[in-house]
């Protein structure tokens, strides 16, 4: 219903998209402030979002937007560059600190 009306990212690994969102960084500050039974809850729920072999490569995360979003895209919809751009969306390009 969607096609020609709006432009797509991804999909990709739910692994991928939560480090690019910076769950690793996230993680590190909730443990410095949890005491031992919270930091244990914690680790298990980073395992389970993040262990491929449970949810983080058995989900994919995607997003619908519209082409104005993408303005400046240098490669075509729906083309698949050799490197990967800089995405204008937060989750689908690597995490960069300034």
């Amino acid at each position: 219903m969607a096609e020609g009306q709006v432009a797509s990212l991804g999909p990709i690994k739910q692994q991928t998209f939560l480090k690019n969102m910076g769950i690793d960084v996230r993680l590190k500050v909730l443990l410095a402030k949890s005491d031992e039974p919270a930091r244990q809850q914690l680790l298990q729920g980073y395992d389970m979002l993040m262990n491929p072999k449970k949810m983080g490569e058995r989900f994919n995360f995607f997003a619908l937007l519209p082409h104005q979003r993408l303005h400046g895209r240098s490669h075509p919809m729906n083309a698949r560059p050799s490197k990967p751009a800089v995405s204008p969306v937060a989750g689908f390009g690597e995490l960069a600190w300034q």
